[in-house]
């Protein structure tokens, strides 16, 4: 079936490289809806690969800004862990935290069920950050082994210890509150790059779509729950002293606070406000393969 450009010239659907606007908040809250459902194994499953990549893609770009002095160079390479996550429908919390209040807004699923889902991908983001801060640990001491740290493990200490003490710690409620508005900032940033991705059916789209805004946040500086999970577990490993209980309070807490307000707020809320479908048969009925295939990946569809 086709639709028609300019009133006179034939394009069909499936040609089309572009979802508009209400079809992607369809589509987001469909998302929502059926990752709600989603076993707990292959939210663990799917999480842990989130993390895992976005802990050596940290590990990327702080390597490349001091091999060549331009930090904003580590940060254009960063995303190719996130685009990854796009690709292969993994699961990362920040970007649920925009999908699963769109769903259960839309009545496709319960606060109980977004909350399990956030519940289980956080714990899965957070081992596979974990088992990389483990191995990178172990690759950086030479097994223990060791007399001194290279310098991408001295900056992950000298990391570890502003973000959690220097930065917050040292300002009491004042830092609690910096942490979460710069988290705000970093999943209002993550969670349009989410959306981006999705606007575009081709892979080549997906991946320019989504570099801009993750580029971004790194380049800012700002706070985000996963990737401080890597950053801020490596760094008690390699002995920076940070006990994990003031990275618990410190950082983990209200990073994780403000990323669910910048995702689910400045994005899920805005977006569904605006451009929910409220009347049916609104658009003409399209079989579009394109789209159904990017739907099925979303949806978690195997």
């Amino acid at each position: 079936m086709t639709n028609t450009l300019n009133g006179n010239i034939p394009v069909s659907a499936s040609q089309m490289d572009y979802v508009l606007p209400n079809e992607l908040v369809d589509g987001m809250i469909a998302a929502g809806g059926k990752k709600s459902t989603v076993s707990r194994k292959d939210l663990l499953v799917r999480g842990f690969y989130s993390g895992a990549i976005l802990g050596l893609a940290t590990c990327l770009a702080i390597t490349v800004g001091l091999q060549t002095g331009l930090p904003f160079l580590g940060s254009v390479l960063f995303p190719f862990g996130f685009a990854s996550i796009v690709l292969f429908g993994m699961e990362l919390v920040t970007g649920n935290f925009a999908l699963l209040p769109m769903s259960t807004w839309a009545g496709k699923n319960t606060w109980k069920q977004t909350f399990r889902n956030w519940f289980w991908v956080w714990i899965g983001n957070f081992l596979g950050c974990l088992s990389v801060a483990i191995l990178l640990t172990i690759s950086f001491t030479s097994a223990g082994t060791a007399a001194t740290l290279p310098p991408v493990a001295a900056k992950i200490v000298a990391i570890n210890k502003a973000n959690v003490i220097t930065k917050y710690a040292a300002l009491g409620g004042t830092g609690l509150f910096v942490a979460f508005i710069r988290a705000v900032i970093a999943n209002w940033l993550v969670c349009l790059g989410v959306t981006m991705a999705l606007v575009s059916k081709s892979v080549p789209g997906k991946i320019l779509a989504c570099w801009l805004p993750i580029t971004a946040f790194q380049t800012m500086g700002m706070e985000h729950i996963v990737v401080n999970m890597f950053l801020h577990t490596t760094g008690p490993l390699l002995g920076s002293g940070v006990a994990f209980t003031d990275v618990l309070f410190w950082n983990f807490l209200p990073v994780t606070l403000g990323n669910i307000v910048g995702g689910m707020v400045f994005i899920g809320m805005l977006f569904y406000s605006t451009h929910r479908t409220r009347m049916p048969g609104v658009l003409p009925t399209v079989h579009d393969e394109k789209l159904e295939r990017e739907l099925a990946a979303e949806l978690g569809a195997r």
